[in-house]
């Protein structure tokens, strides 16, 4: 699992982040391990100015997003997974990031998500 969160809009005189690595909480889960933990890590996030000439309407529209230029990952165990599954998990901590073509085999690229923290699995309680 990878995750970014890709940011893009249009040209705004109003300053807005610019995209740079900032901290995210995500969710870690496997399938048959029951528990899901949450892990915080540095993704990608902030917007990227996205230029089109209004004349263009008839041409596809490129659509740059922040996403990840240099990336280490990261192990930890997963609790609660039984005999035989591999209870490793690795995630993204984002070094540096850039504006460039979202990259959605690695990214998250929609508009609005369930989020990074979203879990299928329960969460253990923290009584």
């Amino acid at each position: 699992m990878v995750a970014s969160h890709c940011a893009g809009r249009r040209s705004n005189p109003v300053r807005s982040p610019s995209c740079r690595p900032i901290n995210a909480t995500i969710a870690a889960e496997k399938d048959n391990c029951p528990v899901c933990t949450t892990i915080t890590t540095s993704i990608c996030g902030g917007y990227c100015e996205t230029r089109a000439k209004v004349l263009d309407v008839f041409l596809p529209f490129i659509q740059r997003a922040c996403t990840y230029k240099e990336v280490r990952y990261e192990t930890v165990r997963l609790p609660g997974c039984p005999t035989g599954v591999d209870p490793s998990f690795s995630y993204p901590v984002a070094l540096s990031c850039h504006c460039d073509l979202c990259k959605v085999d690695s990214s998250d690229c929609t508009v609005q998500s369930i989020g990074p923290d979203f879990c299928m699995n329960r969460r253990p309680s923290l009584q």
